[in-house]
């Protein structure tokens, strides 16, 4: 099986629909290339409805079965989001940390993740929140949203992340009477780049 690394109209086309609220849409974005020189606005991008359509094949993605760490593949970028694929070893963590100006859509294909997401009251400290995230679940977020995420196991998981804009930076935080950033790491097509 080929392994597809930029979604094609008929594979994205159809889930890619215009959503109000906030689940996670982005938009409106503006097409530079828009004929005459005039701008039109483009359709925002549901987040969840593309990780959900990667999910559904993310076993098939090679390399990813019995992960020895945390790992990840670009799978799809476009001008309006960038997907990945992320295996998690048993024990496998991310530490706190947000996604700079990104949304974003997680939605686990296997195994179970547990989410904690930590936020600022406003009144001072922190409020904190841990969901476990099941096979098929997900989670939808905006630019801010600082969390953590662990495999717990008992076997490895593989979850589908959607960013948009393409993720390009994440910073890493300790808790010290609140969120202190510790540390910011940049990322360009998918990759770690300092």
């Amino acid at each position: 099986m080929a392994l597809a690394l930029s979604p094609t109209p008929s594979q994205v086309g159809p889930h890619v629909t215009p959503l109000s609220g906030t689940t996670g849409a982005v938009g409106p974005r503006v097409d530079r290339g828009a004929r005459f020189g005039r701008r039109r606005p483009r359709t925002p991008v549901d987040l969840l409805v593309v990780a959900e359509h990667f999910a559904r094949t993310a076993d098939s993605w090679p390399g990813l079965a019995d992960p020895v760490a945390r790992c990840w593949r670009t799978i799809a970028a476009t001008d309006r989001f960038e997907a990945w694929v992320v295996a998690w070893p048993v024990g496998g963590a991310v530490e706190l940390h947000d996604h700079g100006a990104s949304a974003g859509a997680v939605v686990v294909a296997s195994g179970t993740l547990e989410e904690t997401a930590l936020r600022r009251r406003s009144g001072g400290g922190l409020v904190e929140t841990s969901t476990p995230v099941p096979p098929g679940g997900h989670l939808v977020f905006g630019p801010g949203h600082v969390h953590d995420l662990v495999n717990h196991g008992p076997g490895p998981a593989l979850s589908v992340h959607v960013y948009s804009p393409a993720l390009s930076t994440m910073t890493y935080f300790a808790r010290d009477d609140g969120l202190v950033a510790v540390r910011t790491e940049h990322y360009r097509d998918g990759l770690l780049v300092g």
